[in-house]
């Protein structure tokens, strides 16, 4: 049903937001990288660089902006929500 199709689709996009997929970090990256990239990120699509507009998923390129960056940072500060995002990076590796 397409009600169910679309219920699928959003909870699979809401895990390809994952903060690593979205920062384009390994799930091993430290304090200092996770931060250099965020900065990084956010002064490139201020600049309106289309390099930093998408990023690569499993299912392809999704749409980035500061406001998911800012939401990643977040998350992967709090080393108890930054575990949570790590296993399933991991988890969907493998």
């Amino acid at each position: 049903s397409a009600p169910g199709r679309a219920q699928s689709e959003n909870f699979l996009w809401a895990h390809l937001a994952n903060p690593f997929l979205v920062l384009e970090l390994a799930a091993d990256a430290g304090r200092e990288q996770l931060e250099r990239q965020g900065a990084k990120l956010l002064a490139m699509l201020a600049a309106g660089l289309p390099e930093a507009a998408s990023y690569p998923t499993p299912l392809g390129p999704h749409p980035r902006t500061d406001e998911m960056i800012r939401t990643a940072l977040a998350e992967l500060r709090d080393p108890d929500r930054r575990l949570i995002h790590e296993w399933w990076l991991r988890g969907f590796a493998a």
